[in-house]
């Protein structure tokens, strides 16, 4: 029986735990850098969401998140976070009291949670990965090290990449419990899924993991139905220890999760969900990583066909593929919808690589020193090299001044405080001293209801208005709208990105009563 095939795979050597350490640290760095960036006045879509619950939390003590939109876990481990950075900021002299603190002053130790959980997501995708053998393992490794995307979502408050985390966790937990088939080993693959639903109610599809291991295991109907109610009573217990007022409050929870639930069986026009997650996926894995998974995924259905070990292949198989086909039936599409499959499709690239390195060798029948894990090395980081040059470059993009940071800098220095702003979307935040609501569309109010209500200047970004200028504005009714609420104000500023300076054009307009 090789090592791929032994449950009790052996120890890793000291060059090799020096490499899988090397990985990991250049997945930390590249998930670590800058996380200040845009902290605290442009922080990510999304991320006030979270930490201004979980700060509430602290402040009040009421655990009750009030907001179902996502479950809670994220939110509370957010908020235990926030009490830890608090006292210690307090052992030093930063605050006296909860008074004194707001989400701004816990983004940065939030982030680098995220920031932890992405980096030790490499680290269980090596592990679940050694089922392959290692020369598998490390080639899955490196390419989730470097992926773009999870490197740029694992900077920011969200709950995607936690998410992630308990999906991957649950993953390796599966492989494990169908390795030993110990009835506790498949608790704990429950109680992952669990967890990956209450950070996110996606990864509550993970469940399918330890469910497939659970009937691949073999055994009586009576055994396997014993690991199924297992399964699903952890996976459960999980969910509700991550989200408790899922159940203590009842009719909130049912609501917004029925109106969320609406949203994403809306029907969608246009390109369809399945061609814009591909492409989400292209441009993370780029065209040598997507070729790479193709094969690792035809290598994949093949083992699933005639073996040996079906049910290792297909568990693995079958939960990125029922999350993309789920998500890309649903109406709302967002790349870092895409962070799930990320885990899976390394390892399938990395098969991918294998084949093609083991191909390679006995076609060319090199000298002996021309190895197929040389090979296979010298593919992965082929694959490897267009992933790890955009995660880079997102790194040094976040680190540069950009627009927001300007726009932000010229509203302290030229309008009072006091003064009430109208900002179009999410992307800056300002001070208690400047009044402020955000919109999605400044078109949202007129410009006599904006004076009405007290407003003397409006902040708008592309992020907002780019499409009704575009060289052909889908609809010529916000074009005209957006022209003339523009001709009622005066320009003050605008602040426009270049190759060395990122962000939305900005303007800052000010209103004329």
């Amino acid at each position: 029986m090789s090592e791929s095939e032994r449950p009790d795979r052996p120890s890793l050597t000291r060059w090799q735990m020096l490499a899988v350490a090397a990985i990991v640290i250049v997945g930390g760095v590249l998930r670590f850098a800058h996380l200040r960036s845009g902290v605290p006045y442009a922080v990510g879509v999304d991320e006030p969401d979270v930490m201004w619950r979980a700060v509430r939390m602290m402040k009040t003590g009421d655990f009750n998140p009030h907001f179902f939109d996502w479950p809670s876990l994220t939110i509370y481990l957010q908020c235990a976070l926030a009490c830890l950075t608090f006292l210690s900021g307090a052992m030093h002299g930063a605050w006296r009291t909860l008074g004194q603190v707001s989400e701004a002053d816990f983004y940065v130790t939030g982030r680098a949670l995220t920031a932890a959980l992405g980096t030790a997501t490499v680290v269980v995708t090596f592990v679940a990965a050694r089922r392959w053998g290692i020369v598998v393992a490390f080639a899955t490794a490196v390419l989730m090290a470097v992926m773009p995307h999870h490197v740029r979502e694992s900077h920011y408050t969200l709950t995607d990449v936690p998410m992630t985390f308990f999906v991957t966790v649950t993953w390796w937990l599966a492989l494990r419990a169908l390795d030993t088939r110990n009835l506790r080993a498949f608790a704990w693959a429950g109680v992952a899924a669990g967890l990956a639903a209450s950070a996110k109610y996606n990864g509550g599809i993970a469940m399918v993991m330890p469910a497939i291991a659970a009937v691949a295991a073999g055994g009586s109907l009576t055994t396997i139905s014993q690991r199924l109610i297992v399964v699903a009573a952890c996976g459960a217990g999980a969910f509700l220890v991550g989200t408790p007022y899922a159940l203590l409050d009842l009719p909130k929870f049912l609501d917004d999760y029925a109106r969320l639930a609406a949203i994403f069986a809306a029907p969608r026009t246009g390109e369809p969900g399945w061609s814009i997650y591909l492409k989400h996926l292209r441009g993370t894995l780029a065209t040598p990583g997507m070729i790479a998974a193709a094969i690792g995924l035809a290598a994949t259905a093949a083992r699933i066909v005639i073996g040996p070990n079906r049910g290792r292949w297909m568990l693995t198989l079958a939960c990125p593929l029922i999350y993309f086909i789920v998500m890309a039936r649903s109406f709302q599409i967002y790349g870092r919808y895409t962070l799930p499959l990320l885990p899976f499709a390394c390892l399938f690239a990395a098969i991918g690589v294998i084949v093609v390195a083991s191909g390679l060798v006995r076609l060319l029948r090199p000298r002996r020193f021309w190895t197929a894990p040389i090979a296979a090395a010298t593919l992965t980081l082929a694959v490897a090299v267009v992933p790890t040059s955009r995660s880079i470059a997102f790194d040094q993009m976040i680190a540069r001044t950009s627009t927001m940071d300007e726009t932000y800098a010229w509203i302290v220095s030229h309008i009072p405080p006091g003064s009430k702003i109208a900002i179009e979307s999410r992307v800056l935040l300002l001070p208690p001293t400047y009044p402020s609501e955000h919109f999605r569309s400044v078109l949202d109010h007129s410009y006599e209801g904006y004076v009405s209500e007290g407003f003397t200047y409006l902040v708008v970004s592309t992020d907002g208005y780019q499409a009704a200028f575009a060289p052909a504005p889908p609809g010529r009714d916000a074009f005209a709208r957006y022209r003339a609420l523009f001709a009622q104000t005066t320009e003050d500023a605008v602040f426009v990105p270049t190759n060395g300076q990122p962000g939305p054009t900005l303007r800052i307009f000010k209103l004329t009563k």
